[in-house]
C-alpha cells in the first residue's frame, strides 16, 4: 500500500512528464542510470536529484552544472559526497548535437518539477544567457566556481 507522500509524489512526476515530455525522455535516457527512476540517486553512482538544493535552487547553477559537468565533491541535502562514494564526475551535456536548447530547457524544467520538487521551469533563454556568460567554456565545474 502506497503511502500519501508516495501517491503524491508519483502524481507530481506524471504531470512533470505530460507537461515536459521531451524532458522526460530526455532524463530516461541519459540521467536515470545514475540519478534513479525516482530522483533518489544510485548508490557508488550519483546524488539525488530528488529535493536536492542544486535543482530547486538558483536555475543559473543548474543550467551551469548540466551544460559544462561538475567536479569534485558535493553536498546535497546536508551529506557531503565523494568518492569512492560516487563514481566521480558528472560530465556536461551542452555540447551533445541531440539537444537544442528547447530540449535542453524540458529536461531542466522536468527535473525541477518531477518527484518532491517544486521550482519554475527553465526557458531557452535561461539557457542562452548562462551559455553566453561562460563563453567557450570546456572544463567542468567545481562546487567553489559555482
Amino acid at each position: 500500500i502506497k503511502n500519501a507522500a508516495s501517491v503524491r509524489t508519483t502524481r507530481q512526476t506524471v504531470e512533470a512528464a505530460m507537461r515536459f515530455p521531451r524532458g522526460a525522455n530526455q532524463y530516461a535516457t541519459l540521467c536515470q542510470t545514475c540519478h534513479g527512476k525516482d530522483g533518489n540517486g544510485v548508490k557508488s553512482l550519483a546524488p539525488p536529484l530528488n529535493q536536492s538544493e542544486w535543482v530547486t535552487g538558483d536555475k543559473g547553477r543548474l543550467i551551469s552544472i548540466v551544460l559544462y559537468g561538475l567536479t569534485g565533491p558535493v553536498e546535497v541535502n546536508k551529506h557531503l559526497y565523494k568518492a569512492p562514494e560516487i563514481a566521480g564526475d558528472m560530465p556536461g551535456i551542452g555540447n551533445d548535437p541531440r539537444l537544442n536548447m528547447d530540449e535542453l530547457a524540458q529536461l531542466l524544467s522536468y527535473i525541477r518539477r518531477a518527484w518532491q520538487n517544486h521550482a519554475d521551469q527553465v526557458q531557452p533563454d535561461d539557457i542562452q544567457r548562462v551559455k553566453a556568460k561562460h563563453g567557450n567554456r570546456k572544463e567542468p565545474f567545481t562546487v567553489e566556481q559555482l
